[in-house]
């Protein structure tokens, strides 16, 4: 059944949609988002299919030692000994032991990735909308809208797990934040404080970072708002409740994040010395920015040639941040008609951000927040901005959507609405129309110094110089033909796209505002509009070719028969803990593949120990000839290496063959297994040290063939120990007792008061050493090592990880998780029974 209106000259259609209870409307909804999602998924879900992303292949390596530990112990490893050296194994994989609601997402993750935690971020932008405007078709829409823009997908692909699983919860931060706005109480702020712990505990502090700045400007204009309308005290009273409710959040992730803080201080993210704060480098944190002109990427897909033909200043991309024309022209319409606080607030708050993901195109206000503003220069990659610009737009899409369904009060207002409506719809057809029209004008898709490669190929080809005239002309050819005009294709047929999809949204608005289609009909158009334009889009970065059929994540890292080998030189010694690898398979510091089998000095980490990467940079390699140094592998324990070629005093163990990057099975590459006889032994006692104070004198030092790290050991400062020189290297033994990743035990004999060096990273917020049960000194050696002074006798050394932070935080988050999450059932329990009893007394008066 449908029914007419008649408001001015227009007559508005209403239907059944509205007749139905608002339980079956949330229940229809709630099942079509719940369709999205497996449905775009099906590959994975239906098909047999996984994602393998490079970047979660390279996490299960480094994790690889952890795993093991807790399946034989039980107990997490806090220490990563396989990766870069040594390094705080919470900064690779860390399950906090304290249970919340994520817990739910983590129990549906092994059967249904990524729906497991899609669903959460569809529901929870749908929440919002019904909360904020009362629309339920409109929540479909900004679910969709959020949920398919083109980034979560692609993040998918790359394996940027955390950052997916941050955004896919991120809604519901929002989502408590506005409920607080409008029901200000101890239960709002509670559950303020368990979605913010949600969030926090995806383990990606900057999407929580990011997410913090639209709540906080979306926060000052209902600030202003109260003081305008003399609404203080309520807005007053809600801040009050979020306030608190944000301190017990962050006191619920108290584990792990007070470990990440403390380590923060010694990482490349904080410091490069032993401790600082200077956060990372200005050219470093602003890679990635996104290009002025590429912000129409949000409104023309491939503009900018998508990824393969991507012609911007980024570096590369994996693909655009699209938002769609639909999702864009509903926006335009909220913040030009809709009056209201939420609206301005998130306008605001996509503006700000918008500049903030231009990053050094934008040095005018970026410049200042990353040299003032609090932990602003601790992240990178500014585009990422604009992941939460697309859940702006989407929640203002439905603000748009919600304005053109609800009825005004008169005809005039209806005929008001109407204009609007064309207007917005015609304005941005014609910037897609405009910039169809004058593409040439105001795009040239070339790509900066690409020309000159292209002329350089063609030079080589026709063994001629690439100045000549020849050269020249068939180059530019060239590009024209396999560069500019696939790139101009691609723009052109994404121009046409958005057009059509405008154009018939204009159509469903245009039918309903004549009373041609009831309300549903129109939102429910547009939904559908906003989901088969971006599902289109997603399906060039996310499709089953990009799959692989199912399999365990460690079937995708090889082992090669130099691994065996290797494996079997590491149980003849002993066991782990006697020597490392260095892997020239690659690039060493970004390749993690070595971590899963044996001890390497290389691995894959954005936040490695900041005096590691100043040894890295400063001492493992030469500058001139980018070949390791020798002294610098001694240093490191670094017995084999694994190289395409045979390096000076190395003798060659093992020779294999692997296939070459990128080539084929027919075109492997010939791998040796390299042996150092000069390497120093994992712990060794030492009988002399020098002072040496500064950073770069310590490296020179260290670099130099006359330093002899078996005989003498650098200190920065002095210390109050005296060790004794040894007439030979025989005067003392250290022998290895046990080594896991927690907690190393030597045995060791010296006849005169000596330093025990460890070739073990040194990181003083958590190890501990204790000679014969009582605790003693570690000192920083020959710039990151750890020794231990070690008097006259037998004794028994043990070096211990066990950081106080890690017990503190455990009880704090433990005690704040109880308090909040008791305190939501006591307080919805309370509120329930009060409903009931409210509802007793009112038919008992009834009758």
């Amino acid at each position: 059944m449908s029914s007419r209106r008649k408001v001015g000259r227009a007559e508005i259609r209403t239907d059944g949609w509205g007749s139905l209870s608002d339980r079956t409307q949330h229940v229809v909804c709630l099942l079509v988002l719940l369709a999205v999602s497996l449905g775009f998924f099906a590959p994975i879900h239906f098909g047999g299919l996984s994602i393998v992303a490079g970047d979660t292949v390279s996490w299960r390596a480094m994790a690889q030692a952890q795993i093991e530990y807790e399946e034989e112990t039980g107990e997490q490893a806090l220490w990563a000994p396989n990766a870069f050296s040594g390094m705080p194994a919470y900064t690779i994989s860390y399950d906090p032991p304290v249970p919340q609601a994520d817990d739910i997402a983590t129990l549906l993750r092994s059967f249904l990735w990524p729906t497991s935690h899609f669903i959460f971020l569809l529901v929870g932008v749908y929440l919002v909308i019904v909360l904020l405007t009362g629309s339920k078709l409109g929540g479909v829409l900004a679910a969709c809208a959020y949920g398919l823009t083109t980034y979560i997908p692609i993040l998918l692909i790359a394996g940027h797990n955390t950052k997916f699983i941050a955004l896919c919860y991120a809604p519901w931060v929002v989502l408590a934040f506005a409920f607080a706005l409008r029901r200000p109480g101890p239960l709002s702020g509670l559950l303020f404080a368990a979605a913010l712990a949600l969030n926090l505990r995806a383990g990606h502090i900057q999407i929580t970072y990011y997410l913090a700045f639209l709540l906080g400007i979306w926060w000052i204009v209902e600030a202003v708002g109260a003081v305008r309308h003399g609404r203080l005290k309520s807005f007053g009273t809600a801040t009050i409740w979020m306030a608190l409710g944000a301190a017990l959040g962050v006191l619920m992730v108290a584990q792990p994040y007070m470990l990440l803080q403390e380590y923060r201080k010694f990482s490349t993210r904080g410091g490069a010395g032993v401790e600082g704060a200077a956060g990372l480098g200005w050219t470093y944190a602003m890679n990635w920015s996104q290009g002025i002109g590429e912000l129409i990427t949000l409104l023309i897909a491939d503009a900018y040639g998508g990824s393969a033909l991507y012609w911007g200043a980024k570096p590369f991309t994996a693909g655009p941040h699209y938002v769609g024309g639909v999702v864009i022209l509903l926006a335009v319409l909220a913040l030009w008609r809709v009056r209201h606080n939420a609206v301005w607030g998130i306008g605001i708050a996509a503006f700000v951000m918008i500049l903030f993901a231009l990053g050094e195109n934008f040095p005018l206000l970026n410049r200042p927040m990353y040299e003032y503003f609090p932990l602003f220069s601790s992240f990178r990659v500014p585009e990422t901005w604009l992941s939460l610009v697309s859940l702006a737009l989407a929640l203002l899409a439905a603000f748009g959507l919600s304005y053109l369904a609800q009825p005004e009060k008169t005809a005039e207002q209806e005929v008001q609405k109407t204009k609007s409506a064309f207007i917005v719809v015609g304005a941005v057809a014609g910037v897609v129309l405009l910039l169809f029209v004058m593409r040439g004008a105001f795009f040239e898709f070339e790509r900066p110094g690409e020309i000159e490669q292209v002329r350089e190929i063609v030079a080589q080809q026709l063994k001629q110089s690439p100045d000549s005239p020849q050269v020249t002309s068939i180059a530019r050819q060239v590009y024209q033909e396999q560069r500019i005009n696939p790139r101009e294709e691609a723009f052109t047929g994404d121009a046409i796209r958005t057009m059509v999809f405008l154009l018939l949204a204009g159509g469903l608005i245009f039918l309903f505002r004549r009373g041609v289609i009831p309300s549903s009909v129109m939102q429910g158009g547009l939904a559908l509009l906003v989901l088969i334009d971006l599902w289109g889009v997603d399906r060039r970065y996310f499709n089953a070719d990009l799959l692989v059929p199912s399999s365990s994540l460690e079937s995708n890292i090889p082992m090669y028969d130099f691994d065996q080998f290797l494996l079997q030189q590491q149980r003849e010694a002993g066991g782990p803990g006697h020597f490392r690898v260095l892997s020239f398979e690659g690039n060493p510091m970004v390749n993690a593949r070595p971590s899963y089998y044996y001890e390497s000095l290389g691995g894959y980490s954005a936040a490695k120990i900041g005096l590691y990467q100043q040894f890295v940079d400063n001492v493992l390699f030469d500058p001139e000839t980018s070949l390791p140094n020798e002294q610098a592998l001694d240093l490191l324990n670094t017995r084999y290496i694994v190289a395409p070629g045979v390096l000076p005093d190395t003798r060659v163990v093992y020779e294999s063959q692997i296939a070459a990057p990128g080539a084929a099975n027919q075109n492997p590459q010939r791998i040796f297994v390299l042996e150092n006889p000069d390497a120093t032994p994992r712990a060794y006692l030492v009988g002399r040290t020098e002072v040496i104070a500064t950073p770069e004198e310590t490296w020179v030092r260290m670099s130099s063939p006359d330093f002899n790290p078996l005989e003498t050991a650098i200190l920065p400062e002095p210390i109050d120990f005296e060790p004794v020189a040894a007439d030979s290297l025989g005067a003392g033994t250290v022998t290895l007792q046990s080594y896991t990743p927690d907690e190393i035990v030597w045995q060791v004999e010296t006849d005169a008061p000596r330093l025990l060096v460890a070739s073990e990273i040194y990181y003083p917020a958590g190890w501990k050493a204790f000679i014969d049960g009582e605790e003693a000194p570690i000192y920083r050696v020959n710039y990151l090592l750890r020794a231990v002074p070690v008097p006259e006798g037998q004794h028994t050394v043990t070096m211990r990880f066990d950081p106080p932070t890690e017990r503190l935080s455990f009880w704090l988050s433990a005690l704040s998780t109880l308090l909040v999450y008791g305190g939501i059932v006591a307080l919805a329990g309370l509120a329930f029974v009060q409903r009931r009893r409210k509802q007793e007394r009112y038919e008992g008066n009834g009758a």
